[in-house]
């Protein structure tokens, strides 16, 4: 799209150009420099935008870059670990037994804890 504007207005600027001959009378009271009755500025201001338009013609036939994809890092928990937004939830079993005398009582308390995942 870019280029096609770019284009758009080269071609206008061209268009723009307003080359008028206007007779002179010749000798030292000819005013300016000119061209076969063209004023060189005019020249100069074609000669300037046929080199654009043309460097634009150039360029606009190489090919557009592909997108560079960047892949994230894939997060890894430890073991059978669950990851839930972006953090590593790890369960484990306390064991406690206490008793006195012939009664012993086992109680089994599970811990959650949580840790950073591993980048791979």
């Amino acid at each position: 799209m870019k280029k096609l504007l770019v284009t758009l207005v080269a071609a206008a600027s061209l268009a723009s150009i307003n080359i008028n001959a206007q007779e002179q009378a010749g000798g030292g009271s000819a005013a300016g420099a000119t061209i076969g009755g063209v004023a060189a500025g005019t020249v100069a201001a074609a000669a300037t935008a046929v080199a654009i338009a043309g460097a634009l013609v150039a360029n606009s036939s190489g090919t557009a870059q592909d997108d560079i994809i960047i892949e994230q890092p894939e997060e890894t928990c430890s073991g059978d670990d669950a990851l839930a937004d972006g953090v590593c939830i790890g369960t484990t079993v306390t064991v406690t037994q206490t008793g006195t005398g012939t009664m012993t009582s086992t109680v089994t308390v599970p811990v959650t804890f949580t840790y950073a995942p591993t980048l791979q």
